[in-house]
C-alpha cells in the first residue's frame, strides 16, 4: 500500500486501475488555469475551485 500524495488516501500501487486513478492526470480542460489540470483523477477537484466531467 501507499499513500496518495494528492488525496491522501492508501491504494495498491501493485493494481494498475488504483495506480492510474492516483498518478496519471486527467486531461481537464474546462478552463486554461483550472487548479486540477495535470491532476489525477483522485484530486479532489469538486472540493476546490472548479468542477469539471473528469472529477
Amino acid at each position: 500500500m501507499k499513500t496518495c500524495h494528492y488525496c491522501r488516501r492508501d491504494y495498491d500501487e501493485t493494481n494498475a486501475v488504483d495506480a492510474a486513478h492516483h498518478t496519471e492526470p486527467v486531461a481537464c480542460n474546462a478552463r486554461p488555469t483550472c487548479r486540477c489540470q495535470g491532476r489525477p483523477g483522485c484530486y479532489p477537484c469538486g472540493d476546490s475551485f472548479c468542477y469539471c466531467s473528469e472529477h
